[in-house]
């Protein structure tokens, strides 16, 4: 699944905006990575994984990636930076920012004045592109990522890493998957193309995906990105049709040199006799809301979503399924500030025989949602 090298690199992830997600699609893409520091807003991981902007592409929940070049004090983060810039200096002028993490953005001023004295001592031409003394955007790094330089400095624990940056986050990119496409179905819910990434790399597998309720066919288009073979299929043609019509943009907007795919109308709670290594999908969230819900108007939702879920995963077992599946199921978030989520059908697809897997140390459920949104999506893994 990935390139291998032998020599172990260590490198800084700032975590998305679900930090717990964040953190467990880094734990399941790398597998055998060290884990050197974890918190709300990075990890710092050992990894024999080159991770340059290709690879980080492939990462849909942190904001932005750098490659350790030194450990140092908070005192000599001038001096390493610095260093960092010398090597960099090819006889023109450098266009360098600076983004600090686990520490006050307000130290950026005293970081970057001391840089640029101590690259002027050394008559070395620079200009940082740091507005207002404020951390680098996904925007400002597109301008320098030619010919400049994004470094990072990150207090983790005891430690201060000095990072090169290799990778960010690219909005317009995910703006351009999710809008641009020329089928968008408002009454479906709308996956986020990096959601979709996470999810696929939560199963863990670099074999062929069924999406079983495709929808739009987000999670195809996303697993196609990242070089995988993909098999999506949908209870209503008329979301197939929308679906081929998003691959095919997609892969003539990415000039993609797709591997295979498969998009077909079927039920989901029926046999299918195709071949697949992993199960991901998102499924029906039941009717949108755009405000928080009443208690009475979701019941029957919640009794049909149990039902359709239930008879899904009975599919599975009578399929004999051995693959893992990642799924987000919707939870409800209600007027009187509690929430309603489909625990029954848990139960019951537990009963079955699949059991939840740990995501993460002693969670079994990761939820995704925005203040806004009245729906949120609980993420599972379940192996049986």
């Amino acid at each position: 699944m990935y390139i291998k090298f032998n020599m172990m690199s260590t490198y800084i992830f700032i975590l998305g905006k679900t930090p717990d997600l964040s953190t467990a699609e880094l734990k399941w893409r790398y597998p055998d990575a060290e884990f050197r520091f974890t918190d709300r807003e990075m990890a710092v991981i050992d990894t024999d994984v080159k991770i340059d902007s290709a690879e980080f592409n492939k990462i849909g929940g942190s904001i932005k990636c750098a490659e350790v070049v030194a450990e140092t004090e908070y005192g000599s983060i001038v001096t390493e930076l610095s260093g960092v810039l010398f090597d960099f200096y090819n006889d023109s002028k450098i266009d360098y920012g600076v983004s600090v993490y686990g520490m006050p953005e307000k130290n950026l001023r005293s970081i970057l004045l001391g840089l640029k004295k101590e690259l002027r001592k050394n008559d070395i031409k620079s200009r940082f592109i740091n507005n207002q003394f404020r951390n680098i955007s996904s925007a400002q790094y597109k301008s320098i990522r030619k010919n400049g330089i994004e470094l990072i400095a990150a207090k983790a624990g005891n430690s201060i890493f000095i990072g090169k940056v290799t990778g960010v986050q690219d909005i317009d990119a995910y703006s351009n998957r999710d809008y641009d496409k020329p089928f968008r179905d408002m009454k479906m819910g709308m996956l986020p193309p990096k959601l979709a990434q996470i999810f696929i790399n939560l199963s863990g597998t670099d074999g062929v995906i069924w999406d079983p309720f495709c929808g739009s066919g987000t999670i195809i288009m996303e697993g196609l990105l990242m070089g995988r073979e993909m098999m999506g299929s949908d209870i209503k043609p008329e979301h197939i049709e929308g679906a081929k019509k998003n691959v095919e943009w997609l892969i003539n907007s990415y000039e993609l040199k797709a591997k295979s795919y498969e998009l077909m109308a079927h039920d989901a709670t029926k046999p299918v006799k195709k071949h697949f290594d992993a199960i991901v999908f998102e499924g029906d969230l039941g009717m949108p809301h755009t405000q928080l819900i009443q208690v009475e108007k979701i019941q029957g939702i919640i009794r049909y979503l149990d039902d359709l879920y239930t008879r899904f995963f009975e599919n599975l077992k009578s399929m004999k399924c051995r693959a893992p599946i990642v799924c987000a199921l919707p939870f409800f978030r209600l007027r009187d500030g509690r929430t309603m989520d489909l625990s029954k059908a848990i139960e019951k697809i537990e009963r079955l025989g699949f059991k939840k897997t740990e995501l993460l140390s002693g969670k079994y459920v990761l939820k995704y949602f925005r203040e806004d949104q009245a729906v949120g999506r609980a993420v599972y893994r379940f192996t049986i």
